[in-house]
């Protein structure tokens, strides 16, 4: 036989199962798309030099990994499916007179044929679209352009075309040798094997049970955001592995339950839909399992990294209380005066257009001590203590006075306390601090100094008599020597117009560094004993980092919805040619038309609603692991990110919806 004659049949043979083949050159061409945009970032260098390029080469890596391996599981995925339904067709080649050899041919110039579409749609996709998210990511980082995007590199496109040229040199190879095992007769009859009744694999549900239930333990007993880094990775494998357990084992003894109860069972809808699902449940659960899991990384995804951006304003106003701070290092003696600091200050400010409102010298001690019920104690701590550490931000009374502009009356064994990030239903009447009782006399309504560690660990502010302070600061110095903490000092300014500064203020910071270099006496080594920090710096840099995270979220959120919609796409083929017969042999023993398609409208909505369930419920336990991951990031909203959730889960379930309308169209005139 001539090349020609195979090049003739693949090419009839994917016109006539264009429903099948379409949806794999699509998925392809798309996966290559997503990857062709995630490394063009990651490699060209003039991202670099555009606004939040720095993190932009890191994440997008991140990305291009994920991507590639999600490929890789999607193709085989889709390829394994792709063989089942023309298994029969091959082995009818077979019994025709084809070799196997013949047949290994056709099969070639199909994989060659769909492989070169998909590539080539792929390739022109992913330039097209390189330059929409362009657009959306400049949209994101709130800048007008970034230099790198406007450059389409060739060289950007061959690596990601190798990935795919060996991911189906891969499936081709699969394929050949599924065909050169089987006999014709079991190509014939694969196609209408059917799955035994399965039994309860009590192992499989016992796992599944203790693997759930181990990593919703976790995510629920964490306390520490540190903590919930270390034990994020194990919590999420323990779900994954108890969610495909318990939809293998446990789906099938909750049915068996089912059919046990002859009220509900013994039904004529409830009976065919419990049959049919018992009858193949251990091929549906493993894809339920799959499209659950793919649901619940979108939902994790999208809800985090649109929370850790839209609150970003947030986060920004808790860590400064006043817009800009000199920041000066004390070994024992003032590197720049505070006085100098200020005059820097205004004359900076004057030159760039921005009038302040107020300035201030901000002298505090920032201590990590134990906590104990109420009690704290200066002491080491290990890894098992680390969820009852709590930072105290100690400011003495004659600095709190000056700060506040106020007088205060605090006695030698009194203290004035705010909980910068508790939130505590009472006020604690005492604290015992280092063995000493000391009397809460009044707790403030706010505090005039924030902590950037607020997110990992509590923070208390406190206001005591200055002796007690230097007594705490001598204790906490003979106990730690070189690691124990110093006073800071900084000068801080307020300006008048707060909302401008935010938005224009990112070149005040280097003017005021460069206006406070003179004043450096001593340090001509290029020692730098002082920094500035602006709310204008931390949101430009909050921006970079979280609108990356943002962008790369939305492309992992579309290729996992698409990886969702094309494997129910998949499953509803699979099902409805399963189907087909056994709803005739319902008509045929008396059911109506009517009752038939209400048997398949109950059958397939249980089947595919219940992922959506299921990743809901996987989202809310891992809500509170999730709120301490955020807050290692600064994010410290969670009212905030609880409502980001709620959005992107009914948004996600209208998508999900119409995924299912759409698939569920060619299921039901399959059946039909």
């Amino acid at each position: 036989m001539g090349t020609a004659i195979y090049r003739k049949l693949a090419k009839s043979n994917i016109t006539k199962n264009y429903r099948f083949f379409i949806p794999r050159i699509l998925t392809e061409a798309g996966l290559l798309a997503c990857l062709f945009i995630t490394f063009t970032m990651t490699i060209d260098k003039k991202v670099c030099q555009g606004y939040g390029g720095a993190y932009m080469s890191f994440i997008m890596a991140i990305g291009t990994v994920i991507v590639s391996l999600l490929s890789l599981v999607l193709m085989i995925y889709s390829n394994s499916f792709l063989m089942k339904q023309r298994k029969p067709e091959f082995g009818l080649y077979h019994c025709l007179g084809m070799e196997k050899r013949h047949v290994g041919k056709v099969l070639f110039h199909e994989s060659l044929m769909t492989s070169v579409i998909s590539i080539v749609s792929g390739a022109a996709f992913g330039v097209l679209f390189y330059k929409v998210c362009s657009l959306i990511i400049c949209k994101i980082l709130h800048t007008d352009s970034i230099t790198g995007f406007y450059y389409i590199k060739p060289l950007s496109l061959v690596p990601p075309i190798i990935l795919f040229i060996v991911i189906d040199i891969i499936a081709y190879i699969i394929n050949r040798i599924s065909i050169a095992r089987m006999r014709p007769v079991e190509l014939i009859s694969s196609g209408h094997k059917g799955e035994k009744e399965p039994r309860v694999r009590w192992v499989l549900l016992v796992l599944g049970v203790i693997c759930l239930g181990s990593g919703y333990a976790i995510s629920l007993s964490i306390k520490s955001p540190i903590k919930a880094l270390e034990l994020f990775f194990l919590a999420v494998f323990l779900v994954i592995f108890g969610t495909y357990f318990l939809f293998v084992a446990g789906s099938i003894f909750v049915l068996k339950v089912l059919k046990k109860n002859e009220k509900f069972y013994y039904n004529r809808l409830n009976m065919p839909c419990v049959s049919g699902l018992l009858y193949r449940m251990k091929q549906n659960a493993v894809g339920l399992a799959s499209i659950a899991i793919l649901v619940t990384s979108v939902l994790v995804m999208l809800s985090t990294t649109i929370s850790l951006y839209t609150g970003m304003n947030s986060a920004i106003d808790d860590m400064f209380p006043q817009q800009c701070y000199v920041m000066t290092e004390r070994n024992g003696y003032e590197i720049i005066d505070p006085k100098d600091a200020e005059k820097c200050a205004y004359e900076v400010a004057s030159k760039m257009g921005f009038e302040i409102e107020k300035g201030s010298v901000q002298r505090y001690l920032e201590v990590t001590l134990v906590k104990n019920d109420n009690n704290f104690d200066f002491m080491e701590y290990n890894e098992a203590e680390l969820d009852n550490v709590v930072n105290f931000l100690i400011v003495k009374k004659s600095d709190y006075e000056t700060m506040m502009g106020k007088k205060t009356d605090i006695g030698d064994k009194d203290v004035i306390y705010y909980p910068i990030t508790i939130s505590e239903k009472e006020t604690p009447s005492v604290f015992r601090i280092s063995g000493e009782d000391f009397n809460v006399i009044e707790k403030i309504e706010a505090f005039p100094i924030s902590s950037a560690m607020g997110n990992v660990v509590p923070v208390y502010g406190i206001v005591a008599n200055d002796e007690v302070v230097d007594k705490w600061y001598e204790e906490q110095k003979a106990l730690f020597g070189d690691f124990a903490s110093e006073f800071d000092e900084r000068y801080a300014i307020e300006f008048k117009d707060p909302d401008r500064f935010y938005r224009e203020g990112k070149d005040y910071s280097p003017e005021l560094l460069k206006a406070i270099r003179p004043y450096m006496d001593g340090f001509d080594n290029g020692m730098v004993g002082y920094n500035v920090e602006s709310c204008a710096d931390v949101r430009d840099e909050l921006f970079s980092l979280y609108g990356t995270l943002l962008f790369l979220g939305l492309i992992l959120g579309t290729v996992f919805i698409f990886t969702t919609a094309l494997i129910i796409y998949y499953k509803q083929i699979s099902e409805g040619y399963e189907d087909r017969d056994r709803f005739k042999i319902m008509e045929k023993i008396g059911m109506s038309q009517k009752e038939v398609k209400k048997t398949i409208k109950t059958q397939v909505v249980m089947v595919f609603f219940l992922p959506l369930i299921v990743a809901g419920i996987h989202v809310a336990f891992a809500f509170p692991i999730i709120v301490k991951l955020l807050n290692l990031l600064l994010m410290g909203d969670t009212m905030h990110y609880v409502i980001c959730t709620l959005i992107v889960y009914l948004s996600f379930a209208i998508v999900y919806g119409l995924i299912y309308s759409g698939t569920s169209k060619t299921y039901y005139n399959i059946v039909k």
